[in-house]
């Protein structure tokens, strides 16, 4: 019997039931008789084939071709039925209907390659199907022990620290050639041997969905389609060796798809782990850590590539309108790229931040402009200055929630720029941070009423200063005369009573509009 390289594994085959002298079997047509038989059925029904199982016998005496015994149309039928039912063979009983296998069967078997073998009238069939099924369940045996085996040897590739590529080594390992993971656009995930991998994926890709068989040169190759986590992969196996890769590759993928699916989940407990560590190291240095608990805070910070001495910076950021952020996972993956320390809490309480918004904190190094571009990109960001004293994290904190404030009022003013570091804005918007907006806007009102409710007044004199005060660029940017900027200027002389050229009357209106002014300023200082 066949046995595979690794195990005494005894495989039933066609060969063995005509070579097994009990049971006087002759091969009318032989066929294929290295084919693997898995268990035997006696019928006589039309419609047999629908009944019986792939890698099965059939035995009849042609009860169903008694009445027409020379129309060779349903006995052509029955072996076209067999053959597309995956059926390893017909055997044919002699001596009750008939004497001798019919021509019809005969002929249509050898156009087929179909294996069709006759039976002794001495031979009862129940002695053929005991034979197959006892020499079947011993087969199953050891494809049971067979598939243990292979699982347990895959599994191992759960404790290497890159499961992926350990799982893809085995794989090539065990079929003797080369195994490959593609992502579903075709980019290669992991791979190993020397077989044709773009080859490969170029006739995985013309043949369409579903696990596949195919050869590439001298390759046979076998692939297995399957998702994680929503992304579609395919999983591809190759030996010069087919009759190997067809025996366990089945099973080897099945096993090494599950292994993955183990993989992930594994890696994605240790992400949800790591995640809420992290959102815990957060909220710590948010709320204050005492000096008592520094060395065990930075001993905890180490685990994410901080140093003791880094200088640190908070990030408060919140989405922008109704912009899709960047997802967290995406924001963590691009810190691992960019070597960036960095801790990140989603959250959405405290100062009006909403669904989405996130508080991090990070060590300055020279990566970290990248990620603040891409947080950037759909977040409105506020960034505290540089500190390395942890009991001070509080106020840092506090700074990033300001800034972001700020970055929050420019943006929704029309300034392109959404972020701001509060440790590299002017003195007169840090002075501007620390006030107290209710008053502000009473006292705003006070002085500068009548200025606000001619809006065309106001958009002249924002402009004028966003401009260093150049009457031609503003006259540009509004589309109107040079002198009609002047004339619009004396009217805003006349409402809040100075000349606009004074230092006092600058500084009152500067401050006053100074977020609709740096967010219409060319360039804005804070882009």
């Amino acid at each position: 019997m066949n046995a595979d390289s690794r195990a005494e594994g005894p495989s039933l085959t066609l060969r063995h039931l005509v070579d097994e002298p009990s049971l006087q079997l002759t091969a009318v047509e032989p066929g294929d008789l290295s084919a693997v038989v898995r268990s035997a059925h006696s019928t006589d029904l039309a419609d047999a084939a629908s009944r019986l199982r792939p890698r099965s016998i059939m035995l009849t005496t042609g009860g169903q071709f008694a009445a027409a015994p020379d129309d060779p149309v349903p006995q052509e039928r029955l072996i076209a039925d067999l053959v597309a039912a995956d059926v390893a063979a017909l055997l044919f009983g002699t001596g009750i209907h008939f004497d001798a296998v019919p021509r019809g069967l005969r002929n249509a078997a050898r156009e087929r390659n179909f294996p069709l073998l006759s039976v002794d009238s001495q031979i009862p069939f129940a002695t053929i199907e005991d034979f197959v099924n006892r020499g079947s369940l011993s087969a199953e045996t050891y494809l049971l022990k067979r598939t243990v085996w292979l699982q347990k040897d895959l599994l191992h590739a759960l404790s290497a620290s890159d499961p992926v590529s350990a799982l893809v080594i085995r794989l090539a390992a065990l079929c003797k050639g080369a195994a490959v993971l593609y992502e579903g656009a075709g980019r290669i995930v992991a791979s190993t041997g020397h077989g044709p991998l773009r080859l490969m994926w170029e006739e995985i890709g013309a043949q369409g969905l579903g696990p596949q068989r195919f050869e590439v040169g001298q390759w046979v190759v076998a692939t297995r389609p399957f998702r994680v986590r929503g992304s579609g992969f395919q999983l591809a196996v190759a030996s010069r060796n087919g009759a190997l890769l067809d025996d366990i590759s089945p099973e080897l993928l099945e096993t090494a798809e599950r292994v993955l699916a183990a993989a992930n989940a594994s890696r994605s407990l240790v992400i949800s782990q790591e995640r809420a560590e992290a959102a815990r190291l957060v909220s710590a240095l948010r709320g204050g850590v005492t000096s008592s608990r520094v060395r065990e805070t930075w001993d905890r910070l180490r685990a994410f590539g901080f140093r003791v001495g880094d200088d640190l910076r908070v990030v408060v950021a919140s989405p922008v309108g109704a912009e899709r952020p960047a997802l967290a996972e995406a924001l963590l993956e691009e810190a691992q790229v960019e070597d960036l320390a960095l801790i990140l809490s989603e959250d959405g309480d405290g100062d009006d931040r909403a669904s989405g918004s996130l508080t991090a904190v990070l060590a300055e190094r020279d990566t970290a402009d990248a990620w603040f571009e891409l947080l950037a990109r759909t977040r409105v960001v506020g960034v505290s200055g540089p500190f390395q004293d942890l009991t001070v994290a509080p106020r840092y904190a506090q700074e990033a929630a300001t800034a972001w404030h700020l970055a929050g009022r420019r943006h929704g003013r029309g300034s392109a720029a959404t972020i701001v570091r509060l440790d590299e804005v002017d003195f007169a918007t840090w002075l501007l941070t620390r006030r107290d907006d209710t008053q502000v806007a009473d006292r705003l009102d006070r002085h500068f009423g009548e200025l606000i409710r001619s809006p065309e007044l106001v958009e002249t004199v924002v402009l004028y200063l966003a401009c260093d005060q150049d009457v031609k660029r503003t006259a540009e940017l509004l589309f109107i005369h040079p002198n009609t900027v002047r004339y619009r200027l004396r009217k805003v002389e006349q409402l809040v009573g100075g000349r606009i050229a004074s230092a006092k009357v600058v500084a009152n209106l500067y401050l006053a509009f100074q977020d609709d002014i740096l967010a219409r300023s060319m360039p804005d200082p804070l882009g």
